[in-house]
């Protein structure tokens, strides 16, 4: 399915933090369970989708979109609104495999009934000709997608080059699987870390305590992310077309976990950063390196807002991003940094309400108002008839 019109609505942070509305007088998801079931992986997301479906996208998309989006799900005995969580695993694989691309696990839980969804799937696969293996691992049916079947296949004879029918593109994962965990979760991803979640589900190479913790500084966030650099992380990099930097390189050797979270008070949406180092005179390296970029930002901001008015178009943003700076949290504890920037509510809601009055294709003011008509055209070639 697919949601041009809310998906183009690509305001910056500020965006999403209006839209990440609290969800009061619903039952907390209980985060510290969706990031620990997950395997052993060297980074994790965690998205509150309870939140994000009840709160965000009915503010984020039209009102028609979102119930459209609602019925069509619903006619597959499916609710979007019953989701709880979304957990996604990703590990790099050593060595890196050609395409470079990191193995990855998803995982979704809700008041949905698993079984009943993977049946409706192999029915919509069985009518695009796709036909998956099942593989039994522990106690859990995994089904197996073949990627590198599908897709148009190019015609008998046909040439290969220029002006000629070309074969598709490889997939860049050649399986995915997919099961039920149990009756109410679901897991898609790369077979082998699926079959890893099934071990993790027993008891056996689950997700490090550290990975969970750091995971779970702010256990109302909204959305968390927490990553552990590898060993071989330069290496990616290099493959990737980065530069080979000793300095750059060295101080990426430095990093060993960094977390991202967004969360929320009575007043105050912000956004925090966690870097764990592997030294605590690296947390304060670190730390000076924000402190001057800050101040740049700082000196540039405040050249930019000694040249407008309030009635500039960039006026509100302006202030509001000097504001957030000069309340910007900039410290270390022990080994770690740690960052956090706090945006009012208020502003935050002024700020996107000018965006969205700006798109493209907004109503203008006059055109807004009950009763509003245009002047008549003016007729062209009219002669003045004398008497």
């Amino acid at each position: 399915m697919r949601y041009s019109t809310p998906l183009r609505l690509s305001l910056p942070l500020a965006l999403l933090l209006l839209l990440a509305g609290a969800a009061a007088g619903q039952a907390p998801v209980d985060a510290r369970r969706a990031v620990s079931s997950l395997p052993d992986s060297q980074a994790v997301l965690y998205v509150n989708a309870r939140r994000i479906i009840n709160d965000v996208m009915p503010r984020l998309m039209p009102a028609a979109e979102y119930q459209k989006m609602l019925t069509q799900a619903q006619q597959f005995g499916f609710d979007p609104r019953g989701l709880e969580f979304a957990a996604v695993g990703v590990r790099l694989a050593d060595p890196p495999p050609a395409n470079n691309l990191p193995e990855f696990v998803v995982v979704l839980r809700g008041n949905f009934n698993a079984d009943t969804l993977l049946a409706l799937g192999r029915i919509a696969a069985g009518a695009q000709n796709i036909q998956p293996r099942s593989e039994t691992y522990g106690s859990k049916t995994i089904e197996i997608i073949d990627l590198q079947n599908m897709g148009p296949k190019p015609a008998a004879g046909a040439a290969d080059g220029a002006g000629g029918n070309r074969p598709p593109k490889p997939m860049p994962y050649p399986e995915v699987a997919v099961m039920a965990l149990d009756s109410n979760t679901l897991v898609a991803g790369v077979p082998s870390y699926v079959r890893a979640m099934v071990d993790a589900a027993g008891g056996r190479g689950g997700l490090r305590p550290s990975m969970v913790d750091l995971a779970m500084r702010d256990p109302q966030a909204l959305w968390s992310l927490t990553v552990e650099l590898p060993p071989n992380l330069n290496e990616y990099l290099r493959k990737a077309g980065l530069p080979a930097n000793k300095e750059v390189d060295q101080m990426v050797g430095w990093v060993k976990q960094v977390n991202l979270a967004q969360g929320m008070d009575a007043l105050n949406y912000s956004l925090s950063a966690a870097v764990l180092t592997d030294a605590p005179e690296h947390a304060s390296a670190f730390s000076g390196l924000v402190r001057m970029g800050i101040l740049a930002a700082q000196t540039a901001l405040n050249q930019e807002a000694a040249k407008q008015t309030p009635k500039h178009k960039d006026y509100a943003k302006t202030r509001m991003a000097l504001n957030a700076l000069q309340n910007f949290v900039n410290r270390t504890e022990g080994n770690t940094l740690m960052l956090s920037v706090s945006v009012p509510q208020q502003a935050i809601t002024d700020l996107v309400k000018q965006e969205m009055g700006s798109k493209p294709g907004a109503a203008k003011p006059d055109a807004a108002k009950p009763g509003a008509t245009k002047p008549a055209p003016a007729r062209k070639g009219r002669r003045t008839r004398r008497n």
